[in-house]
């Protein structure tokens, strides 16, 4: 009986087997940020990789003197040939499950777009789709990712930060997401619109690690919104012409307004909640947009000489938040309209609200949107004004 039972085992043994594609952490490279470019004077992609230096980022030995992330690219005719062309420089196999952020470059996505690379992706298990992406926006993919931050130890994480709480904070850049995009390539009526990140300061001297002791040398800062056309890099968003993208899409979480009163002073308020509500038509082969938006908040700074307790002077205050608001969004509107680039998915709302009257307007929605009569109308009220209702005296 127990030699019966010493063969079963023995078969059974045979049958179960190692991780055939097992290897020691100290032979992989873990990619934290990848980086892609187009080189047009040589016609040839560039793609650069972050990868996490091990012996900075152990808690045996931190500080060890070097930086904590190592960082290479290469070129090739594709996308892929560069990234295999890229081992030659580096002594470990990329591991890409932890890849927490895509940076693409202007030329890339001015030039070729954005289509074949995400084709990439999607084609490329290794890789999760819910990461963040960004435009380098004047600068070269791989400056951005050199520049060591003062806070975070590993760049791609700071980038990532900055761009959490300006969504959060101002509502000015959306995180998008690189499913998001995919999607958004794909639909109809809507394009993609990306944020934009630049380098201010010496690149040379941001790039040591003396920059995260004294980060005034150099810095990353997120400078705009992308807007494309047909998976192309047409233009871009500034300043809170960008909010429009979440106010219009209800992702706006937070924002701010400044309102400006005599003697050029101004007023702050914070916005704590935005809800739109769009309608779009065609009739006699122009585009009509309507849009209601209603918004709250409360008096942030009051440096108006107001007495903001009294009825009129409340109404009269709401009324001037609403039209600085309105003012900003127009404002984006308008600049997609000027690029003839949808980022707001109106062309979409259409689509989905007449689907049969959609056929006919698709092919030319670009130039529809482009030429659209767009009516605003705002209501915001004011919470609460905080423990005062008077300013101090100027």
């Amino acid at each position: 009986m127990a030699k019966k039972w010493v063969i079963i085992l023995f078969l059974i043994s045979g049958l179960v087997t190692g991780c055939s594609s097992y290897q020691e952490l100290n032979q992989l490279g873990i990619v934290i940020a990848m980086g892609l470019d187009y080189l047009p004077e040589n016609d040839l992609y560039k793609v650069t990789f972050q990868v996490i230096n091990p012996s900075e980022n152990s808690s045996q030995n931190p500080g060890a003197g070097g930086t904590p992330v190592i960082g290479y690219s290469d070129t090739g005719k594709t996308l892929s040939e560069a990234a295999r062309n890229s081992t030659r420089k580096f002594s470990r196999q990329n591991v890409y499950s932890q890849v927490a952020l895509v940076l693409v470059g202007e030329d890339l996505a001015t030039k070729k777009g954005l289509n074949f690379i995400f084709d990439t992706f999607e084609r490329d298990a290794r890789v999760r789709i819910n990461i963040p992406v960004l435009i380098a926006r004047g600068s070269k993919v791989e400056n951005v990712l050199d520049i060591m931050p003062a806070l975070d130890k590993i760049p791609a994480e700071s980038i990532i930060s900055k761009l959490k709480n300006t969504s959060a904070v101002l509502g000015e850049h959306k995180d998008i997401k690189l499913y998001e995009l995919v999607s958004q390539l794909s639909s109809k009526g809507k394009e993609p619109s990306i944020s934009g990140i630049s380098v201010k300061g010496s690149v040379e001297l941001g790039s040591t690690k003396g920059n995260t002791e004294q980060s005034k040398n150099a810095y990353t800062y997120l400078n705009g919104v992308g807007m494309f056309r047909s998976g192309k890099l047409v233009g871009w968003l500034d300043g809170k012409k960008s909010k429009a993208i979440q106010v219009i899409d209800n992702t706006i979480k937070q924002s701010n307004l400044s309102i400006k009163c005599e003697d050029n002073r101004y007023s702050s308020i914070e916005i704590t909640r935005l809800k739109s509500k769009s309608k779009v038509d065609v009739k006699g082969g122009k585009a009509f947009i309507n849009i209601t938006l209603y918004g709250y908040g409360y008096l942030d700074e009051l440096l108006c000489n107001k007495n903001i307790g009294r009825e009129k002077v409340m109404e009269k205050f709401q009324k001037e938040a609403a039209q600085e608001l309105k003012k900003e969004v127009l404002s984006g509107i308008k600049a997609a309209q000027k690029a003839k680039s949808d980022i707001f998915g109106f062309g979409e709302m259409y689509h989905m609200s007449n689907p049969k009257k959609w056929k006919s307007a698709e092919k030319k929605w670009n130039q529809l949107f482009a030429n659209a009569s767009v009516k605003m109308t705002v209501v915001f009220k004011l919470r609460h004004t905080g423990m005062n209702i008077e300013t101090y005296p100027y």
